[in-house]
């Protein structure tokens, strides 16, 4: 199944070059529109100057702002916004800490694009 999200923006929030360029080759099969935050602090200043972004997908670990605290913050602008966390560190977050991050769901790397496609599908096409 070929996604087409031309009417959709995603924020992603990665300090890392070639992680942000593998997102972006996969994401531009898909036509979406694309933002990109290479810290915490610009990804809160991004979702805050750009209402048209329909999902974050955010790395946890970044510089000047990590991710839970940029997600808690995002959600305190935009509740209904998703926030999808991404990260390599294969360590599980307890129940208690995704509950209170601000995270909707989370995906681990390297990422499966397929896992991912779908997991963003989820929220981007509802009903």
């Amino acid at each position: 199944m070929t996604q087409n999200w031309s009417n959709k923006t995603i924020l992603v929030a990665e300090d890392e070059p070639a992680n942000f360029l593998f997102i972006e080759k996969i994401l531009n099969s898909t036509e979406v529109k694309i933002l990109r935050a290479e810290n915490g602090s610009e990804a809160v200043s991004l979702v805050t100057s750009h209402p048209e972004i329909d999902l974050v997908l955010m790395d946890i670990y970044m510089p000047n702002l990590d991710g839970f605290e940029a997600a808690k913050q995002i959600k305190i602008l935009r509740p209904g916004l998703p926030v999808v966390a991404q990260t390599f560190y294969q360590q599980e977050i307890t129940e208690k800490e995704f509950g209170n991050s601000g995270f909707d769901a989370i995906i681990r790397k390297p990422v499966n694009i397929n896992k991912l496609l779908a997991m963003l599908e989820r929220f981007l096409v509802k009903g």
